[in-house]
């Protein structure tokens, strides 16, 4: 008997094993996309001569061109050469083993091209020079970011415009100088992008009248949109967001009891800041992604909302009469003499008996009814314990 009872239990728990691991299988995300790859480009006609290390360097933009789009990039490796036409396949940054990328993701975020143009030179306090075409302007801002991303991630100094030294013209020398400074003394760290959006945790529970989470956001850089439905989602102080950057976080708010669900979307899943290797056999200049691209990725969360508890009321409190202030017979006067030993006043106390033995009838008989309602309650559980002993040994 014993036997089959264990078999039966061990069915009944393979199966909810089971079930547990199917059910941890549903949710289960899917499995990123393959790294993409990409050919390295040198960008036509954006060649400078500047003063790097002390030396008059001549350089160009580079590219990535990724399913047939040129995505903007920048060089991470600088003592080593581009393999233009050359075939690169998207890696991590400990992979690309380079320094400071976390403060280079700081400078692609709020330098070219994912800054604006008007917003980058005021902040950089610089002035293009009349007559800079629109080209010309995105080749100055190219080269005060990449300059920036030289000083993080190879320690390279960009030195002051010289004469004689067959430079870049000073006025727009100046304006790469600038931008680059600006960049390097503001930057702090921030995450590295994914190629893959989700969102921690997936589900939440809050009262009505508090914010569930926070929610952490981990994917691509640049703008994720969130889409909230049955309530809202709100920052740290409460106010609403509808956007909200890669390592950022948020809570979710609701007028009413239920389900608040939100979705975040990133519209570029290659965005910048992801590092591109080269997938030669030879040693080539790492790179580095200044624009996005890539498919539209999404993940979901969610947040149970329940009723705050009601107040309970509280039990009024039993108020003891007060003495009347202004009846002189109902207030013992300070001065007045005490109780003669002799005549002492009667106690109050119930464990009193006038002065005789503790009033100890009603406890005992209440202590021995519950004597014999626990002997009663022994008494049972010994039989029922040797009618199954019986049982399970016929």
């Amino acid at each position: 008997m014993i036997g089959q009872r264990g078999r039966r239990w061990a069915r009944i728990a393979l199966a909810a094993v089971t079930g547990g691991a199917l059910a941890l299988g549903v949710a289960a995300p899917a499995a990123a996309e393959a790294p993409a790859t990409g050919v390295a480009k040198s960008v036509s006609g954006s060649s400078v001569k500047l003063l790097l290390n002390g030396k008059a360097k001549q350089a160009s933009a580079l590219a990535i061109e990724i399913k047939g789009k040129r995505v903007p990039a920048f060089c991470i490796d600088y003592h080593t050469n581009v393999a233009i036409d050359g075939t690169y396949q998207e890696g991590t940054w400990d992979e690309s083993q380079v320094k400071n990328l976390a403060k280079v993701q700081w400078v692609l975020t709020h330098g070219h091209p994912n800054a604006d143009p008007d917003a980058l030179l005021a902040a950089a306090g610089a002035t293009v020079p009349d007559g800079t075409s629109e080209k010309d302007r995105g080749n100055l801002l190219y080269f005060g970011t990449q300059t920036a991303v030289w000083h993080f991630s190879d320690g390279i100094v960009l030195g002051d415009w010289v004469a004689g030294r067959d430079l870049v013209s000073k006025e727009k020398y100046d304006v790469i100088k600038k931008v680059h400074d600006y960049l390097i003394a503001n930057a702090t760290d921030e995450p590295e992008p994914r190629a893959e959006l989700s969102i921690d945790p997936a589900t939440a529970t809050a009262t009505v009248g508090e914010k569930a989470g926070p929610f952490t956001v981990k994917g691509p850089a640049g703008e994720i949109t969130l889409a909230v439905a049955g309530g809202t989602a709100v920052d740290a102080e409460g106010a609403p967001v509808t956007t909200i950057g890669n390592g950022g976080q948020f809570w979710l708010t609701a007028e009413g009891t239920g389900e608040v669900r939100v979705t975040a979307s990133a519209a570029d899943s290659v965005s910048f800041g992801r590092v591109f290797l080269y997938t030669g056999t030879k040693a080539a200049q790492k790179l580095i992604l200044g624009g996005s691209t890539g498919a539209t990725v999404t993940a979901e969360a969610s947040a149970d909302f329940t009723a705050a508890p009601s107040p309970q009321p509280s039990s009024p409190e039993t108020s003891t009469p007060q003495p009347s202030p202004s009846s002189p017979a109902d207030s013992p006067s300070p001065s007045a003499p005490e109780e003669s030993p002799s005549n002492p006043a009667p106690s109050t106390s119930p464990a009193s008996n006038d002065g005789g033995l503790p009033l100890t009838g009603a406890p005992i008989v209440t202590a021995i009814g519950v004597g014999l309602v626990l002997l009663l309650a022994g008494a049972v559980t010994v039989l029922v314990l040797r009618r199954r002993r019986v049982h399970f040994t016929a």
